[in-house]
């Protein structure tokens, strides 16, 4: 909405989920919408009612916050990002900035390591500045990241906003590093490889890895002596159908990916063991849309698995893919979370300017947004690294470099679309006995030009024929009193 100067843009409808608190029968307090009211025999729109920015009780939607960043009325923009420079736009159309205290800091892996404070900028509408940040006090620790932070906040109360309100911000990625040293696989524990008729077995000095014969899957992860994996390693395409994807179909039109890991053919599954090194490679074809699927697990003595996942669809008329990742269920007590990356709130491909990378904590039950009709919620994007632990031991999935997560505390297909079914998030979603953990290369984005028929725009889609995604994480067991951040630079040889 900044491209033409005659014109305006950004409207938004609704600014709040027009839906009503109910009670069911057992004291339970819910938000209700078309047709909860007994009502059989009347047309309704189901949830449509509920596409505000906030909720019904003015909660801020996670949405909403990325609206509030968008709209920001001060632009900041990388002049010469390796030099410091940073040029800071006035985007209001009447006054100045003088009511706006800037301040700035740099953080080294998420922890401040320089800050200072620029005090007013005196700007006029839409007049720019260029600033410089003195970088050559920041010496790299190998393999560390990072960013400058500029932001603004209001240095006296103001109608309807008090001092100190964050009114606009922006954070750039630094050029500054020093790679890590690569490690020999051969400084880590002797490991074994072991097989019956149904498994072959990665085996180590505290760890054993298991993968299935007849599907390829990995299938088990012993650590000290405790099983850390409920459930195979999985290919996971789909994602829990949002209001815009029902709005456009995406659920039946993609149907074909909802359930590969249950539809795919083994073709090959080879593994060997060289220089401590133990290799698993499998090859899977997916009839249905003519893909294959190629997985390939190094394994190394310390217990951390490198994993690769490959698609190549085929020449079919092929639609998007939802998403493009792997999926596995760990124990419920895995029930804390720790990520480097884009947070507090969820982020989406399309959906993550106002989230900003630093490391975040906080229990996995947290991470799901009770949306009024159950749907996809809780990604994150750009992870560096997340980890789930029980607070005695861990695991760390570290990506190469980054990739999408989310963790969910109950089967992750408790967020599906059920036809004519009248779900709700206050209700419907519950903890149950798993943590679902979802590492993606990324999902489709989450578009929104409207909710009744726009797909997500192009550049945001995974397109589905005729293409090859590839992504590369690292798994890898932690116990308490590791460091995560530490563990997350080991580069290997």
């Amino acid at each position: 909405f900044e491209k033409y100067s005659t014109l305006q843009g950004g409207f938004i409808w609704d600014w709040v989920d027009q839906v009503i608190l109910k009670t069911d029968s057992i004291g339970r307090d819910y938000w209700a919408y078309g047709g909860d009211f007994g009502e059989e025999f009347t047309l309704n729109d189901s949830n449509f009612c509920s596409n505000g920015l906030v909720a019904a009780d003015r909660t801020p939607n996670p949405h909403f916050f990325e609206v509030k960043k968008v709209y920001q009325p001060v632009k900041f923009e990388a002049e010469n990002i390796a030099r410091g420079q940073v040029k800071i736009t006035n985007q209001y159309e009447f006054i100045n900035l003088d009511h706006l205290d800037f301040t700035w800091y740099i953080a080294e892996d998420g922890k401040t390591v320089e800050s200072g404070k620029l005090g007013k900028l005196d700007l006029h509408p839409r007049q720019s500045t260029v600033l410089s940040f003195n970088l050559s006090s920041v010496v790299p620790r190998p393999g560390a990241e990072y960013f400058l932070t500029i932001q603004a906040k209001t240095n006296r109360n103001l109608p309807l906003i008090q001092k100190k309100h964050l009114v606009a911000w922006e954070q750039f990625k630094l050029p500054i590093g020093r790679p890590t040293i690569p490690q020999d696989p051969n400084d880590f524990p002797v490991i074994n490889i072991a097989e019956t008729d149904s498994n072959v077995s990665v085996i180590g000095e505290r760890f054993q890895v298991s993968f299935t014969k007849k599907t390829g899957y990995l299938s088990e992860y012993i650590f000290n002596n405790r099983q850390i994996i409920k459930s195979d390693l999985i290919p996971h395409f789909w994602r829990a159908p949002l209001d815009n994807d029902l709005g456009n179909l995406m659920h039946t039109r993609t149907a074909s990916w909802k359930n590969v890991d249950k539809e795919l053919t083994l073709e090959y599954f080879q593994r060997s063991l060289a220089n401590n090194v133990a290799k698993v490679k499998v090859i899977t074809e997916h009839n249905t849309t003519g893909s294959r699927i190629t997985m390939t697990y190094r394994i190394y003595g310390n217990g951390l698995i490198d994993i690769q996942q490959q698609l190549k669809t085929g020449n079919k008329r092929l639609p998007e893919l939802p998403r493009f990742g792997m999926k596995m269920t760990l124990p419920k007590d895995f029930n804390r979370l720790t990520w480097f990356g884009r947070g507090p709130h969820e982020s989406y491909w399309d959906r993550k300017t106002s989230a900003a990378v630093k490391v975040f904590s906080g229990s996995v039950w947290d991470q799901t947004y009770p949306y009024v009709r159950p749907q996809e919620t809780g990604n994150k994007t750009d992870v560096r690294w997340m980890a789930l632990d029980n607070g005695t031991i861990g695991l760390l999935a570290i990506g190469q470099p980054t990739f999408d997560g989310s963790v969910h505390n109950y089967p992750y297909s408790d967020l599906d679309y059920v036809p004519a079914g009248r779900l709700h998030g206050k209700l419907d979603l519950k903890p149950k006995n798993q943590v679902d953990w979802l590492i993606d290369y990324r999902q489709t984005g989450v578009g929104g030009d409207n909710s009744w028929g726009a797909r997500p725009h192009s550049e945001y889609t995974l397109t589905g024929k005729s293409i090859s995604y590839e992504y590369h994480f690292y798994l890898r067991p932690f116990v308490k009193n590791d460091d995560l951040m530490t563990l997350s630079k080991l580069k290997i040889k």
